[in-house]
């Protein structure tokens, strides 16, 4: 089985991962959990569930042992790993878990490690879960300094993350269904994707699916809930579509964009930097 070889720079090092060029799959459940700094540190970090997926290194699910942590003063976030109770080396950027079947209904618990840029005052988690998830962020103390319950679309700042460098994650999924479709069978689902790249500048494209066929807007909010664009406003048959946002003289910031139809509706966010 052919392999390449991929050559990453981190902090300045050039580091190679063997990744299998035919067996990568994306997992069947992949939600975003953005991390970053007010000081410019910045990465997106994914976990989820997938009928492969074990508690270490998931190669075919895209997933990586990372190098050892940055000096002080470099930006960093990643998963830990649950081996050895999650004692073990292993991080990455995406941590995802078994699922024997969906609709899944469980707890999974995921580690986030961070640390904050050169200047940074407070440490940044930003979420937008489908409502099939619900999470709780704690401390590893037994949430006596952070507990925080994460739903929809949030924001929590951490100005003692100089302290506390590591914080716990319990994901609560409810029936949830995989978000990969079979597209040789035909057989589609609702299901707005994640834009990609995201930031981005000045271009990004955004994905989705249609079960059946329906009318449907896609339409892109500023920060203030003001309409900045509509995208589609047609009856589109069941099937994937994607469509590009090219934000032109729109200025940098968060925006939001909405897939509705009469029997679907979801938000996801994206950010533009320039």
């Amino acid at each position: 089985m052919k392999t390449k070889l991929r050559l990453v720079i981190f902090a300045g090092v050039f580091v190679s991962f063997a990744v299998n060029s035919y067996a990568q799959q994306v997992a069947q459940v992949s939600i975003k959990f953005e991390v970053y700094d007010d000081a410019g540190g910045y990465k997106d970090l994914y976990f989820g569930l997938d009928q492969t997926a074990t508690d270490n290194i998931d190669i075919q699910l895209r997933e990586s042992d990372l190098p050892p942590y940055p000096p002080t003063g470099a930006f960093d976030a990643r998963w830990l790993l649950p081996e050895n109770n999650f004692s073990g080396t292993l991080s990455s950027w995406s941590d995802y878990r078994f699922a024997p079947g969906f609709p899944y209904t469980g707890t999974k618990e995921h580690r986030v490690r961070y640390q904050s840029a050169e200047g940074a005052t407070k440490m940044i988690f930003s979420w937008n879960f489908p409502p099939e998830v619900t999470a709780l962020l704690q401390d590893l103390v037994g949430g006596s300094i952070v507990n925080v319950s994460l739903s929809g679309i949030g924001i929590y700042e951490l100005t003692n993350f100089n302290v506390i460098d590591r914080l716990k994650l319990l994901v609560y999924y409810n029936d949830i269904i995989s978000d990969v479709n079979d597209e040789t069978s035909g057989i589609y689902t609702f299901n707005l994707k994640q834009n990609f790249p995201n930031p981005f500048n000045p271009a990004t494209t955004i994905k989705f699916s249609l079960a059946e066929e329906a009318e449907v807007t896609l339409s892109i909010y500023n920060s203030l809930g003001e309409k900045v664009t509509e995208l589609v406003n047609a009856n589109l048959k069941a099937g994937n579509y994607n469509y590009q946002w090219n934000a032109g003289e729109v200025s940098s910031g968060i925006y939001f964009y909405e897939l509705m139809s009469d029997k679907y509706r979801a938000i996801k966010k994206m950010i533009l930097l320039k």
